[in-house]
Formats: C-alpha cells, sequence, structure tokens
C-alpha cells in the first residue's frame, strides 16, 4: 500500500513541474533597474558632468569680462610733483578684448558638443548598469528555480528510498537500490549547497550594483516569459537612433569639426580695444591744463604662424579624419553586433519551446512509463530514478534557455537603446527620480522594444 502510494506521488510531480507560483515580496526587474539608476553615484556624478559641461557653454559664447586699469603715467622721479611735468596724469581705462567674428560662436558650440557627447557617455553607462542588474537578476531566477527542482528532486528520491528500503525488509528488493538512493541524495544535496553560495552571491552583487546600505534579499520573480522576438532590421532601425556608442562617436566627429573650424580662425586676431581717461592738474601758475582722452587697439601678429597655428590645423584635420574612421567603423559593425545577439535570443527561444513541446512531455512519459513497471517488477530502481531525474532536468534545461533568451534580449536593449520604464529621464543632465515616468521604447520588463 505504501509503495503505491509512493508511485502515486511520483507521478504526480512528474506529470506537475510548472513554474512555481508567486511569493510574497518577490521585486520586479524594473523596480531594480529603476532603483540601480536613482542611488548609482557614478550616474548621479555624470549627470553633475553633464549640466557643468552645458553651463560651460554659456561661459564660453559670452565676451570675456572687460579690464579696468588705474595708473600715474610720466612722473618725474626728481622730484615727484603731479603738477611739474605737463604730460604726468592720473589714468583710468577700460580694455574690451573683441575675439575675431565666428570664435564665440564656435567655443560656445564646441562646450555644447562635449556636454551632448558627455550625455552620450552617461546613457552609455546606464545601459550597462541596467544590463548588469538584468544579467544578476536572470542568473538568480536560474538559480532559484534549480533549487526549487533539487529540492522537489530531493524530496522524491527520499520517498523512494524509504519504499524501498521497505520492500528490501519484505525480502523484494535489493540492498544497492537503497544505496544508489541515498548516493542520489548526497549529490543532491552537494549540488544545493552549490546553489545556495552561488544565489547569495548573486544576491550580494545585486545589491552591490544598487549601492544599497544594508544587504537586503532578492526574490525574483516565478513568472517569467519568452521575450517577442523582432527581426534584426527592426533592432537595427533603433539601434540607429538610440545607440550610446554610435551617439558618442557621432558627437566626436562634430566636436571634431568644431574645433578644426576654431583651430583655422587661430591666425584670425582678436582684438584688445582700450579707452583710457587722464586727468592732469594744474600747472605750478595755476593754470588750468586739459585732460587726455586715448583710445587704441592692439592685436597679435601671426609671426610664427608656420610652426603655430599652421600644426594646429594639421592636428585638428588628423584628429577629424580619426573621429570619422571610428564612426564609419562601429556604424558597419553594429548591424553585425546586433544580428548576432538576436540570432542567440531566436535560438534560445526556439530551443525552450523545443523542450517544452517535445523533450518535456518525452522525458515524463518515459519516467510514468518506468514507474508503471517498477510497481510490477518490468524495471529497475536505477532506471526508474534515472528517468525521474532525467525529467527534471528536461525542465531545467528549458528554463536555461529562457534565462539565455532573455539575456539576450537585454543586451540587445543595451545595443538599441532600449530601456526599462522610468530609467530614460534618469539619463539626462538635471534629471529628477520621476518613477512613474517611462519609455516607450519598453513596456514590459521582457519586451525589447
Amino acid at each position: 500500500m505504501m509503495m503505491k502510494t509512493v508511485m502515486t506521488a511520483m507521478c504526480l510531480l512528474i506529470w506537475t513541474i510548472t513554474p512555481a507560483m508567486g511569493w510574497e515580496g518577490e521585486e520586479s526587474l524594473a523596480e531594480l533597474v529603476l532603483e540601480a539608476m536613482e542611488n548609482n553615484a557614478e550616474i548621479r556624478a555624470d549627470r553633475e558632468v553633464v549640466q557643468g559641461l552645458l553651463d560651460a557653454s554659456e561661459y564660453a559664447g559670452a565676451l570675456p569680462n572687460p579690464k579696468i586699469g588705474v595708473g600715474l603715467l610720466n612722473v618725474p622721479t626728481g622730484s615727484f610733483d603731479l603738477d611739474q611735468e605737463a604730460m604726468t596724469q592720473k589714468q583710468i581705462s577700460v580694455t574690451q578684448r573683441l575675439p575675431w567674428p565666428g570664435k564665440r560662436g564656435l567655443a560656445a558650440e564646441s562646450r555644447l558638443l562635449a556636454a551632448r557627447r558627455a550625455e552620450a557617455g552617461l546613457k552609455a553607462k546606464a545601459l550597462a548598469l541596467q544590463r548588469e542588474v538584468a544579467g544578476a537578476y536572470y542568473e538568480l531566477w536560474f538559480v532559484t528555480e534549480s533549487l526549487r527542482l533539487n529540492g522537489e528532486l530531493y524530496d522524491l528520491v527520499s520517498q523512494l528510498i524509504h519504499a524501498s528500503a521497505s520492500r528490501y525488509g519484505a525480502g523484494r528488493e535489493v540492498q544497492q537500490a537503497v544505496l544508489t538512493g541515498e548516493l542520489e541524495l548526497s549529490g543532491l544535496t552537494n549540488e544545493r549547497l552549490a546553489l545556495d553560495g552561488k544565489r547569495r552571491g548573486l544576491e550580494i552583487r545585486i545589491n552591490r550594483l544598487l549601492q544599497r546600505e544594508a544587504h537586503l534579499p532578492v526574490i525574483p520573480e516565478t513568472g517569467l516569459g519568452l521575450p517577442r522576438l523582432r527581426p534584426s532590421t527592426s533592432w537595427v532601425a533603433q539601434a540607429e537612433r538610440g545607440n550610446p556608442r554610435l551617439e558618442v562617436l557621432k558627437h566626436e566627429v562634430a566636436l571634431s569639426r568644431v574645433s578644426l573650424s576654431l583651430a583655422e580662425k587661430e591666425s584670425m586676431p582678436d582684438v584688445d580695444v582700450k579707452l583710457a581717461y587722464g586727468q592732469r592738474e594744474d600747472d605750478p601758475m595755476g593754470n588750468s591744463r586739459d585732460d587726455f582722452v586715448s583710445l587704441s587697439a592692439s592685436f597679435p601678429v601671426p609671426v610664427w604662424k608656420s610652426r603655430r597655428e599652421d600644426r594646429l590645423v594639421a592636428s585638428r584635420r588628423a584628429t577629424e579624419r580619426a573621429a570619422l574612421l571610428n564612426y564609419e567603423g562601429y556604424r558597419l559593425e553594429l548591424p553585425h553586433l546586433i544580428d548576432g545577439v538576436a540570432t542567440q535570443m531566436a535560438t534560445a527561444v526556439d530551443r525552450h519551446e523545443f523542450y517544452n513541446r517535445d523533450l518535456v512531455p518525452r522525458a515524463r512519459q518515459l519516467s510514468q512509463a518506468l514507474v508503471s513497471r517498477y510497481e510490477v517488477g518490468g524495471s529497475s530502481y536505477t532506471d526508474m530514478i534515472e528517468a525521474a531525474m532525467a525529467a527534471m532536468r528536461a525542465e531545467l534545461t528549458a528554463r536555461q534557455y529562457l534565462r539565455d533568451a532573455l539575456l539576450a534580449e537585454v543586451k540587445l536593449m543595451e545595443l538599441a537603446g532600449g530601456t526599462f520604464p522610468g530609467v530614460a529621464s534618469l539619463m539626462h543632465a538635471g534629471a529628477e527620480k520621476s518613477p512613474s515616468d517611462s519609455d516607450p521604447t519598453r513596456t514590459k520588463p521582457n519586451e525589447g522594444e
């Protein structure tokens, strides 16, 4: 009677291997990614850097501050009397530098492009952080599922050992079956210890990425679904608009061109205009003397132009060519990168569906058949337990392919510039915490739009 009960329980276990129901305290990936973006000090620091560069663009486009000067001119050293000589005067002056037309605009544009480049770099760093958090989260989900299946296998083998021990006592089972079951339990225990350590390590990694003040347990959602497959061309079109590295390289090209224009204007003189007023004392006889007003302009002469300005222009032209080559190289490489990752995701999805549709049901059928034969003495204990474990291993492999598909999707999101809800608003200078904001490129945690 006991053996029949155990066999029935085993059949039910084999035929109902499904993802676990949700647990209280589960945290969604979108919530964790948003927390990481809000807490990460490096992301926040980069936002301040971008804001500083934006402010610097206004500074670069403004006129230099005028200079005010005061002085005593032409004072005789014999007496130091201010009324002795007619040219002695007390002077106050104002000097204003007037940059060559176009220089201020180019300088402001250069600072603005540097800010945009830094902002694209901030976006790249944020997307890399998003990928790291998502990668650790999906790995933690897979380890959690592995632990759950390990526990179910352990319970199953324990019941079979108990049943085999009863049959061995009644003379209907050999001792080898009991010893084999105990060996399987030892192997499962060793696997559980390794999985527990890996789970703890992944929790620590997630807490580190989120920069939490204290360690908190992380419980991943159990009901993860397959990502929606999209053609590579769709990902490429999105990447051409949103890939952060492509944006950085594009801004570097624009910045190099502005820097070249500035270098070409370097030989054009900035003019210093000076207006001075000189006040003279009355002469020793009491006669009034007129005051002086002076207006002058000065500018540099490019005497060493061939060794200074021309060399600077040549350097900036080389920088522009290098920036163009880097941009073109990555622009041509990007579609192939996306195509490779999209192929990995599609393969993982296909294999996951194949396992769920074919291999997992077949493994369950084989296990059930061996259980039925074992009850009447038609199969060995070893064959039966190996079939039961094979069924659960097939289920675990199916989940492994689901994890691989989700990891590939997150990588595609990084390449295409896609974000989780609320993240896009935190990738700009002066961004406020706004969890309610969402990026239309991603409506759900497992949609790589």
